[in-house]
């Protein structure tokens, strides 16, 4: 479910793709070069990130964990290339939370993905382009 306080917080998050080329640190609506020069260098054009932990935006660090390995999972099955990421919250208060950029993945296969984690959103790109919010 959007709300506003909902949406300011994703928008006051880092979101950090782990590759073995070095960290990269996303923001929504923030162009990040390095970044895009890294999927150049791989051949993809377009990506999504989700993760699985605290559906709705509700804290459940009990479930997490098992949630993130069911994501995984899910990810091998389909047979999509994919990096860690990390969330982190700008204020500190709310727990990283561990995710997936997936490569090579449209907007519509992340979001059915993040629907199926009971996710209220899921980050999407193109090279060449910001990084968005997507609500689902």
């Amino acid at each position: 479910m959007r709300s506003d306080s909902l949406d300011a917080a994703f928008r006051a998050t880092t979101y950090r793709v782990e590759s073995g080329e070095g960290v990269f640190e996303l923001r929504i609506g923030i162009p990040n070069a390095a970044f895009d020069d890294f999927l150049r260098r791989r051949g993809v054009s377009r990506w999504g990130m989700i993760t699985a932990y605290n559906p709705g935006g509700v804290r459940s660090d009990d479930e997490n964990p098992l949630r993130h390995h069911r994501l995984l999972e899910q990810l091998q099955a389909r047979g999509w290339s994919c990096l860690s990421t990390c969330n982190l919250a700008d204020d500190g208060v709310w727990p990283e939370e561990p995710g997936f950029l997936i490569l090579q993945v449209s907007e519509t296969e992340t979001c059915t993905l993040a629907v199926e984690f009971l996710q209220s959103a899921c980050v999407c790109g193109d090279i060449g382009s910001t990084p968005r919010l997507v609500w689902l």
